[in-house]
C-alpha cells in the first residue's frame, strides 16, 4: 500500500520519457532471461493473452456480467503440451492483486509462472481480471469517464466480479467446484465473497491466500501516514489506470541498454523497494503492464481497515452508513461464515511491506482449521509471492501439492463410496 505515493510519482516521471514512446512485439521479447529487446518498428501493445500464446499455450478470452452490470475479462489456460491427460480437468482460479491484473501472475513465464506450472500439471487454469483494471472496462450503460463507473472497492469485487467469473467457469467447465489461489487484494475479494455470500462455500474445493490483507491494524504504516491525506480529496475516480502510450514509452526506454538503469529505477521508484529475491529480470515486462487501473476507492477501503482495526465494510460517513446499513458505523464481515470446502491456506512473511505478520496471525484464529505457511527467509517481501526467483520452492510448489492432495483425497473418497453403494446393492439382492 505505501507504494502508491511511489506509483503517482513515477507516472510524472515518466512523462518525460514519451518521446520514446513505442510498442513491443511479443515476437521480440526474449522469453528466456524475460527481458525487453531492442524495438525496430512499431507494433501492438502486450497483452497477457498475447504474453501466454507466445509461450505456446492455448488461450482463451472468457466474459462474465455481474449483476451490476460489468462485463469482467477472465483468460484460460485449458491445456498445455506437457499435460498427457485428456478429458475434464480440475479447475484453479487465480485472482491478482491491487493495481495487477491476470499479467502480473504470468510475468515470470512458464518457468517459473504459477498458471504455467499448474497447466503442465494438468489442472485448467482461469485468471480473472477485475472491473477497473485494463481488460475490464466495460459496462453495460456506463462509461469509463462516468464517475459513477468507479464507484466500487473491492467489497464490489467480491460480492459481484467473483461470484458471476465463477458461475461463468463451473457453468462452462459442467463441473460444481473449483480451486483458488489469490494474492494480496486476491484474497481479500475471496473473504468477502464468502462472508457475504457464503452458497459459494461449496464451491470452493482449496483456497490458498497469498499474503492477505483482512485485518491491517499493524500493517501500511508508511503508506497510511502519506497517502492517505491525499486521497480524502479525490471523489471515487480512476487511479493509476494502464495508459497504452504511456506504457508504451517504458517498453521503448527498458529496452535501451542505455536505459537500464533508468528502468530499474523507476521500478525502484514505483514500488519504494525492490526485494532482494525478486527476479529482476521481470522488470522491463512488469512496467509494461502495471498498473492496470484501480477506483480511488479500493485503497481508501483498506485504510478504514488501518483506521479501525476490524474487517469492515466501507464507511460512508455518518448519515450515509445510516441509508445504506441502517446503522452509524458499516457492519463487519462475518469471518466464520468463511468455510470452504478445506481449510484455508495462508502463506505470509515477516518482511512483507504491505501486511505485518502481526495481523496475519490475527487473521489466522479467526479460522481454527486455518494452516499458515510461514516463509521464514526474514528478507521477503509482498511481490516475492509472485515474482522472487525462488518462488517455486517456497509458494508454487506448495500450492500445487495443496491441490493435489485435495483431488487425491477427493478421488479416494469417490472409490470408497462406489464401493459401498455396490455392497449395498449385492446385499440387497439377498
Amino acid at each position: 500500500m505505501q507504494s502508491f505515493l511511489y506509483q503517482m510519482l513515477a507516472i510524472l516521471f515518466v512523462f518525460s520519457f514519451v518521446w520514446l514512446s513505442n510498442s513491443i512485439s511479443l515476437s521480440e521479447v526474449d522469453w528466456k532471461n524475460n527481458t525487453l529487446p531492442r524495438i525496430h518498428h512499431r507494433s501492438k501493445v502486450i497483452t497477457g493473452v498475447d504474453i501466454i500464446a507466445s509461450h505456446n499455450y492455448p488461450v482463451e478470452t472468457h466474459t462474465a456480467v455481474t449483476r451490476d452490470g460489468y462485463i469482467v475479462s477472465i483468460f484460460r489456460i485449458p491445456s498445455s503440451k506437457l499435460c498427457g491427460q485428456s478429458g475434464p480437468k480440475p479447475v484453479v482460479l487465480l485472482t491478482h492483486g491491487m493495481t495487477g491484473s491476470a499479467d502480473t501472475w504470468l510475468l515470470t513465464g512458464p518457468r517459473d509462472g504459477l498458471p504455467f506450472l499448474l497447466a503442465d500439471a494438468c489442472y485448467d487454469v482461469w485468471l480473472i481480471n477485475c472491473r477497473g483494471t485494463r481488460y475490464s472496462r466495460k459496462h453495460r450503460t456506463l462509461k469509463t469517464w462516468k464517475l459513477k463507473f468507479w464507484r466500487f472497492s473491492w467489497h464490489e469485487l467480491g460480492m459481484e466480479d467473483l461470484p458471476a467469473t465463477i458461475d461463468h467457469i463451473l457453468t462452462t467447465t459442467k463441473q460444481s467446484s473449483l480451486h483458488y489461489v489469490g494474492h494480496s487484494q486476491g484474497c481479500t475479494v475471496m473473504v468477502v465473497m464468502l462472508s457475504m455470500r457464503p452458497e459459494y462455500n461449496k464451491r470452493i474445493r482449496t483456497a490458498s491466500l497469498l499474503a492477505p490483507p483482512v485485518f491491517l491494524k499493524n500493517s501500511l504504516s508508511l503508506g497510511h501516514k502519506i497517502i492517505r491525506p491525499l486521497l480524502t480529496f479525490l471523489p471515487d475516480m480512476e487511479l493509476m489506470p494502464h495508459m497504452k502510450s504511456l506504457n508504451s514509452a517504458i517498453s521503448g526506454m527498458c529496452k535501451s541498454s542505455g536505459l537500464r538503469t533508468a528502468c530499474n529505477a523507476l521500478y525502484l521508484l514505483s514500488n519504494g523497494q525492490v526485494s532482494q529475491h525478486m527476479n529482476r529480470t521481470v522488470i522491463p515486462l512488469l512496467l509494461a503492464t502495471h498498473p492496470a487501473g484501480i477506483s480511488t476507492r479500493q485503497p481508501k477501503h483498506y485504510f478504514q481497515l488501518k483506521d479501525s482495526g476490524r474487517f469492515q465494510q466501507y464507511d460512508f460517513g455518518f448519515a450515509m452508513n445510516y441509508l445504506i446499513y441502517r446503522q452509524s458505523s458499516p457492519p463487519d464481515y462475518h469471518l466464520e461464515r468463511v468455510s470452504p470446502l478445506s481449510a484455508i491456506h495462508i502463506f505470509y512473511s515477516d518482511d512483507d511491506g504491505s501486511i505485518s505478520p502481526r495481523d496475519i496471525q490475527y487473521l489466522a484464529r479467526k479460522w481454527p482449521n486455518a494452516v499458515t505457511h510461514h516463509i521464514k527467509d526474514k528478507t521477503w517481501d509482498h511481490m516475492d509471492f509472485l515474482i522472487a526467483n525462488n518462488v517455486n520452492e517456497m509458494v508454487n510448489y506448495p500450492i500445487i501439492k495443496i491441490i493435489k492432495s485435495f483431488e487425491e483425497n477427493n478421488k479416494h473418497s469417490r472409490r470408497n463410496q462406489k464401493g459401498e453403494i455396490m455392497m449395498n446393492a449385492i446385499l440387497n439382492e439377498f
